[in-house]
């Protein structure tokens, strides 16, 4: 049960609500160009109809959408930042030392109760420079041991779903800064300058995280690999 709700919670967080966040200015856009005149002649002056048909009409194309923005987020946004398969991923960095980010003696003593744990076999640091690859591929196998161990972690579990609405977030800019475009572009046409301003901060802000994509989802993504190995050596250690 409590995994379910996990489950469910991050589905929500990390991945509906970064889609319907991303559509709602395309979504607007389309009503705005192609069908106004549908719209005026159906709601008539009803302001607050036209608002339920944004947010309804959002709510049917995240539900449509929001796998395929998890796929660009994994495909499009991670991989370009963490290598194919997240390779360069910070859980993978931590464990291999020709990588900063923690100290030897830490990097030694999650290796050595991640063997303990699961008997994965890591490259010493002579086979690591000899072979960087196949050490890579060692220690990703090894996260995964981690991974299923933690499971959701109290702590891992809020720290993915940031990561994961981020980057599911950022995928969606595309069609976001499209679609904010446009309703500015409409309502400057017809001088209505607040719904216009409105729109310009929408595209700034979703330009600004695409911009900015690298150094968001390093920082997250530290954080959630640092919070899973740190409920992984508590766990480990509460059993002995």
């Amino acid at each position: 049960m409590d995994k379910f709700k996990s489950w469910d919670e991050y589905e929500i967080k990390a991945r509906y609500i970064p889609a319907f966040l991303s559509v709602i200015p395309i979504v607007h856009f389309l009503i705005l160009f192609v069908g106004m005149s549908f719209w005026h002649e159906l709601i008539g002056n009803i302001s607050w109809m036209l608002v339920i048909a944004n947010l309804s009409l959002s709510l049917i194309v995240m539900l449509a959408i929001a796998q395929l923005q998890s796929t660009l987020g994994k495909i499009w946004i991670e991989e370009s930042i963490f290598g194919k398969g997240g390779g360069r991923f910070p859980t993978t960095n931590m464990l291999l030392y020709n990588e900063g980010l923690i100290s030897k003696d830490r990097k030694d003593l999650l290796r050595t109760k991640i063997s303990e744990m699961s008997d994965c076999t890591f490259s010493s640091e002579k086979e690591e420079k000899d072979d960087p690859e196949n050490a890579r591929l060692q220690t990703r196998e090894a996260v995964g041991h981690v991974r299923s161990k933690v499971g959701h972690g109290v702590k891992t579990i809020q720290y993915n779903i940031r990561y994961g609405f981020f980057r599911n977030l950022i995928a969606g800019a595309a069609w976001c800064c499209i679609g904010s475009l446009g309703c500015s572009i409409l309502y400057y046409s017809h001088s209505k300058w607040e719904p216009m301003s409105l729109f310009l901060i929408y595209f700034a802000a979703f330009a600004a995280l695409y911009t900015f994509r690298k150094t968001i989802l390093e920082r997250l993504a530290y954080n959630y690999a640092d919070t899973l190995f740190n409920e992984f050596l508590s766990q480990y250690q509460g059993e002995q």
